[in-house]
């Protein structure tokens, strides 16, 4: 060991790390210092700081291990490794030798990245139960969501690289951050090649709904996104397979879709053949409910059974069958429903599946911006009792019958707010009346010209 009269600061790590400094105590006990250069077995790491990995799995990435010799040299590559991951907003470490041990313990001070997403494969020759696999196996940090960072979108670009190279496909993989539908982010790993816009959509192959319609309801969605037939795909079910059921044709397919490029602007024009398939029967429905008995249900319903299985006259039964949930408290309450298709017979079997939620009581009513004389008027003509159930539907249709019948002079805006108390499953109203503003706007004076 290299012992020096007087104390040694170690060489700054890379990327301006605090200086690693063996422990003050052991100092003073020995009357010596530690030489950095020195290499001793690590002893053990500890981490500070992690929220999303444990201390093994940071360990892992570091590169360290117990029992093999390290020195200041060893901390300041793992500390690299560490920020290189891309997981990590910052690092920092310290290290130490214990005075009656012949060996290092290191702490990291770590601050994780919060930019994790779910990750998503697209257009890569591999199943992705097997890429999911790969990247455990070479990541052990992997949980199944992607850091959102650039250098975690390399790290895992070049991982699947590795993967795709070792199976015979050899293709650049680029990730970036993917905006789903409906706003969610993901993580998106693809071929590392450039993918066209959509310019325009076309529509062939339609009868019960004009192509010119069909192209009319996914056009604006449509136009400036990234094409690729899976991605497209998912748009056709989200915003055209909707119009067919609701005119019955519950087995409406897609069974070609191919890009054109256009020489005239950038990006493609997308080709798309409908197969509308015949009308569906609504053969049957059922309600599954755990409070109302389900014949009250399928009487609200109304659904057609007998008839074309619009699923527009569906989706209105449905809704009526969750507001007397809300009327009866059941605030949350919400409803999946999936036709059953027998393509034999060309009919379904309709299950509507109630997930009511918990029961909220109505707590009190509160008012705003009225005098003392006008809210005691309001108050009488409010018909909710506290500790009854809360429909949910009252305070609106409360103010709806103000405004119509003009039982308040100059009223301006008025709103309802309802506040939850999710413990206790109780609600309270405060509605908010904001009078007319009469006050006459501000005179102009009259410029003469010169």
């Amino acid at each position: 060991m290299a012992r020096r009269p007087a104390p040694v600061k170690a060489s700054p790590a890379p990327e301006a790390v605090p200086e690693a400094k063996t422990s003050a105590a052991a100092a003073r006990r020995s009357g010596k210092t530690i030489d950095p250069a020195t290499r001793f077995p690590l002893l053990s790491v500890r981490v500070e700081g992690n929220r999303r990995l444990d201390d093994a799995k940071v360990t892992a990435l570091s590169g360290l291990r117990i029992g093999v010799s390290v020195n200041q040299d060893s901390f300041a590559a793992a500390h690299l490794a560490l920020m290189n991951t891309g997981l990590f907003e910052s690092v920092a470490y310290r290290f130490e030798k214990p005075a009656a041990q012949q060996g290092y313990i290191v702490t990291f001070e770590v601050q994780e990245t919060g930019l994790f997403y779910p990750i998503r494969f697209e257009d890569l020759p591999a199943e992705r139960e097997d890429l999911l696999a790969h990247l455990k196996v070479a990541d052990p940090a992997f949980d199944g969501e992607s850091a959102a960072t650039e250098p975690a979108l390399q790290r895992y670009s070049r991982m699947l690289e590795e993967y795709l190279a070792a199976h015979g496909k050899d293709m650049k993989v680029r990730g970036q951050v993917w905006a789903e539908q409906g706003g969610a982010l993901s993580v998106m790993y693809r071929p590392d090649t450039p993918v066209p816009s959509i310019s325009d959509v076309r529509f062939e192959g339609s009868v019960k709904i004009e192509p010119m319609e069909l192209r009319r309801i996914l056009i604006q969605t449509a136009t400036g996104l990234l094409f690729t037939e899976e991605r497209f795909r998912t748009l056709i079910n989200n915003e055209i397979v909707p119009a067919y059921w609701a005119i019955g044709h519950l087995g409406v397919t897609f069974p070609k879709i191919e890009s054109v490029p256009l020489t005239e602007e950038k990006g493609v024009r997308v080709m798309v053949t409908v197969d509308e398939g015949p009308e569906f029967l609504l053969k049957d429905a059922h309600v599954q409910s755990h409070v109302f008995p389900e014949a009250e249900l399928l009487k609200l319903g109304k659904f057609p059974v007998g008839e074309i299985a619009l699923m527009k006259t569906v989706a209105d039964g449905v809704r009526e069958i969750l507001n007397r949930y809300k009327r009866q408290g059941y605030i949350k309450a919400d409803a999946k429903f999936e036709p059953a298709l027998d393509f034999q017979a060309k009919t379904a079997d309709l299950t509507v599946a109630v997930n009511e939620g918990p029961q909220f009581l109505f707590r009190e009513l509160k008012i705003e911006g009225l005098d003392l004389v006008t809210e005691s008027g309001i108050r009488k003509l409010w018909n909710l009792e506290a500790g009854k159930p809360f429909n949910s539907l009252y305070p609106d249709f409360f103010l709806e019958q103000i405004r119509e019948r003009q039982l308040l002079d100059s009223l301006g805006s008025s709103k309802a707010r309802v506040d939850l108390d999710e413990r206790n499953h109780t609600a309270t109203v405060t509605l908010v009346f904001k009078p007319e503003d009469k006050t006459p706007p501000p005179r102009t004076p009259l410029v003469r010209p010169q």
